[in-house]
């Protein structure tokens, strides 16, 4: 009697230690999706002003020794992409900080990066060789939004494969 109890106390913390591993496992898939998700969102906002603004950017540049433009105008029509841009450059950067693997969080840093050091070419390379850049850079800033939509799949499938989920038993 003693050895069938002690059988059947080894057993139910078996099942213990792995409702905690798995119960551990969806916490920390949950938290690290809710921050992909975020992330991919201000990849997405970010895209839609990046272009504008870099091309801003050269246009104000080419501008600057153009006898009779407006500089105030040009400059103040640099204003809300430049926002916008920083705005969703900053959540990318507090975001790819927290909980995502790290190969991923240097691709996400490198293409936001490349992306920021687009300013300092415009200035010290010129207009032209920025725009000859700008498609590149884009490309790089998308594909980092492909491989954050890529580990929010990985996340959902490794959920529904998880032993106890509804998905798993059907």
């Amino acid at each position: 009697m003693l050895i069938n109890n002690a059988a059947q106390a080894r057993r139910e913390q078996t099942a213990r230690d792995a409702e905690r591993k798995r119960t551990h496992a969806e916490r920390r898939e949950a938290f690290e999706l809710a921050h992909l998700q975020d992330l991919h969102t201000e990849f997405s906002e970010l895209l839609l002003v990046a272009e504008t603004r870099v091309l801003q950017w050269c246009r104000w540049l080419r501008m600057l020794g153009t006898p009779g433009e407006d500089l105030d105008r040009i400059a103040s029509s640099l204003s809300e992409p430049e926002r916008v841009a920083k705005l969703h450059l900053g959540k990318i950067n507090r975001l790819a900080g927290l909980v995502i693997p790290n190969g991923l969080r240097n691709r996400v840093l490198s293409a936001c990066a490349q992306y920021e050091r687009l300013r300092e070419e415009v200035v010290n390379d010129g207009p032209e060789k920025t725009q000859a850049a700008l498609p590149g850079v884009i490309a790089q800033l998308h594909a980092a939004q492909s491989e954050v939509a890529e580990r929010i799949r990985e996340i959902y499938v490794s959920a529904e494969n998880l032993p106890g989920t509804t998905a798993a038993r059907q």
